[in-house]
């Protein structure tokens, strides 16, 4: 038998470029069971899983490949998250760093999907009415219930929101505690994962170490809705001065620097794998605005819609975008098309923030109707 000795990230890579899993023969170290989903912890990264279960932190991309549902932007896993690791490669090798070129075998196949559930029969529900996409949809959650999730700690506090007029009790970033040395190079300062920023305080407003807050950029106005609020990080507080609070950054979505506001972190109440049940004659309401000013719509856009706590409306509910047929279609007794599915991940009294998770046409602009297909078990 010829043996190669090459270092263990070639070999690792060569097998995946192959599209084949390393696994072991009679002279290889005998592998341990590896577990089929990961609980993410804090300060885990993709880098570091990759380390751990592929023995390799450069092969992070082959983890992401398979948790694109999951993970958004590969730079952030959040805790909480549960990855899959059924698709990963079992690689082994020799205590010598060797890898026997016998013992390359055959990927093992994906792990069948359950079988939607049979019909119950009874009056039927929006998805009877020819809307396709969401019919799709309720299907493959339950389906694939075992990963699914109505709504992640990542999305609730990204998203967004808009104030409906409603003075909060922001406080001002003041700028980043590590300022430049040469200020004339950057009028503004900026900050970043793990650098600490300073807050002023409104008046009356009481902070302690420890306490968290959503920093964010104060956006365009809406008539009737407020200011837009974007958010841009989580900060915890960290020192407390005279007038000012210093906190560190602890989650970055977009840039932090100075001239934004930060305000007390609403807490999250994580629903588990619940899954959201169709219900019929859902509450009709209309699109408010899109959060951010894009040409065009696209999946993961937030949403705006007037749809908020009065409504019943709660975090993890199942909204379609609709927009009324062509009169002259003959063919089609239904008075509305849909042209998107939209989950809820925050909700304020009167209006609500919701995901774009399937878009059918480019129709969901401001004023476009829409309906609540599926609730959240109460």
């Amino acid at each position: 038998m010829r043996k190669t000795t090459i270092s263990r990230s070639s070999a690792v890579l060569l097998a995946l470029t192959l599209g084949l899993p390393l696994i072991g023969g009679p002279a290889l170290v005998a592998q341990e069971p590896q577990p089929t989903v990961h609980i993410v912890a804090p300060g885990e990264t993709l880098w570091s899983l990759a380390s751990r279960y592929l023995g390799d932190p450069l092969l992070w991309p082959e983890i992401y490949r398979i948790n694109t549902v999951v993970v958004e932007d590969p730079h952030w896993i959040f805790p909480g998250e549960e990855l899959r690791l059924q698709a990963l490669p079992a690689v082994a090798m020799d205590t010598t760093g060797v890898i026997d070129e016998r013992a390359v075998g055959v990927r093992p196949p994906p792990p069948t999907p359950a079988p939607p559930p049979p019909s119950t029969g009874g009056a039927p529900s929006v998805f009877a009415r020819g809307t396709g996409g969401a019919e799709g949809f309720i299907v493959s959650i339950r389906g694939d219930a075992y990963r699914y999730k109505p709504l992640r700690r990542g999305e609730f506090y990204s998203a967004g929101f808009l104030t409906e007029k409603e003075r909060l009790p922001w406080a001002a970033v003041v700028g980043a505690v590590d300022q430049p040395k040469l200020r004339n190079l950057r009028g503004s300062s900026r900050a970043q994962q793990f650098e600490e920023i300073e807050l002023r305080a409104p008046g009356g407003a009481t902070y302690q170490i420890g306490d968290s807050v959503l920093v964010a950029r104060l956006g365009r106005e809406l008539d009737d809705w407020g200011r837009v609020v974007v958010p841009t990080g989580i900060a915890r507080v960290t020192a407390l001065g005279v007038g000012l609070i210093r906190a560190e950054i602890l989650e970055q979505f977009g840039r932090i620097n100075d001239g934004q506001s930060a305000l007390p972190l609403e807490p999250f109440r994580d629903p588990g794998s619940v899954i959201p049940v169709p219900v019929e004659n859902g509450a009709m309401g209309r699109v408010i605005a899109r959060r951010d000013l894009s040409l065009l719509p696209g999946q993961q856009d937030v949403v705006f819609v007037d749809l908020g706590r009065v409504a019943g409306v709660v975090p993890g509910d199942v909204i379609e975008v609709l927009r009324e047929r062509d009169a002259r279609d003959a063919f089609v007794d239904v008075p509305w098309e849909q042209v998107g599915i939209m989950t809820v991940v925050f909700v304020r009294e009167r209006s609500s923030s919701a995901v774009l998770t399937h878009i059918n046409d480019l129709g969901i602009e401001a004023g476009a109707p829409v309906r609540l297909i599926m609730k959240m078990p109460s």
